[in-house]
């Protein structure tokens, strides 16, 4: 049973503001992809692929522009200390929230912020379920008004989806694959230009833990013959 909701607010679209979150990514992500007001974003990496590190320099790209909360399931703060030192920078220059959590996102982020989960655990007895990984997602964009929420999911090595496959990939408007030295743009929705920014990649070297160098361009995957 359930309670019936006869709300069915109106679209006001005519008068509605284009609402960008001028958000800067590594690899230069945002000359192919532009992010909106409440849109999803999806890392899916495979393990030590390097998610920690892209959403700890997606945090330093933009903490002077943004207020930004990172939600950890997995460091401490001695831990997480070590990984910020690592920038060059000093610590005391970080500005971002840094707060432990594990589940529940969409009862905790902010709605009009930039909210970074590392990493929607799906593991256990309530988690072990990847279909729900959907509903998951839901509850944090049900929450967004003016903010964004970019969430790190762990997926298979040599596969483009996170555990919870398609339902990972409906609600969001850029999702990113990371395997070990390499990055995909795997959906881009709102594109800059009037080239389609799905299926690129290229090749990266990580170093210290912290710092990305591109070996190579972006360019178009080519499909594998039968």
């Amino acid at each position: 049973y359930r309670r019936v909701n006869g709300e069915a607010p109106e679209i006001d679209w005519l008068n509605a503001e284009e609402e960008y979150v001028n958000i800067l990514w590594p690899f230069e992500i945002e000359e192919w992809v532009r992010i909106m007001a409440k849109n999803i974003v999806i890392i899916a990496g495979s393990p030590d692929s390097g998610k920690t590190a892209f959403l700890l320099n997606v945090i330093q790209k933009n903490m002077d522009n943004y207020p930004i909360n990172y939600f950890s399931s997995e460091m401490g703060k001695s831990e997480l200390k070590i990984r910020l030192s690592k920038f060059e920078m000093s610590l005391k220059g970080w500005n971002f929230k840094a707060i432990e959590r594990s589940s529940g996102f969409g009862d905790v982020i902010k709605p009009d912020e930039i909210n970074i989960i590392d990493f929607l655990e799906l593991t256990g007895a309530e988690g072990s379920e990847f279909y729900k990984v959907g509903a998951f997602i839901k509850e944090v964009y049900d929450k967004l008004n003016k903010g964004i929420a970019i969430i790190a999911i762990q997926k298979q090595f040599k596969s483009d989806l996170a555990r919870g496959g398609i339902g990972s990939l409906e609600k969001a408007r850029l999702y990113i694959a990371i395997e070990k030295g390499n990055i995909k743009i795997v959906k881009g929705k709102n594109w800059t230009t009037e080239c389609n920014p799905n299926n690129l990649s290229r090749t990266f070297k990580l170093y210290q833990g912290c710092k990305f160098v591109s070996t190579s361009e972006w360019k178009r995957e080519s499909k594998k013959e039968d």
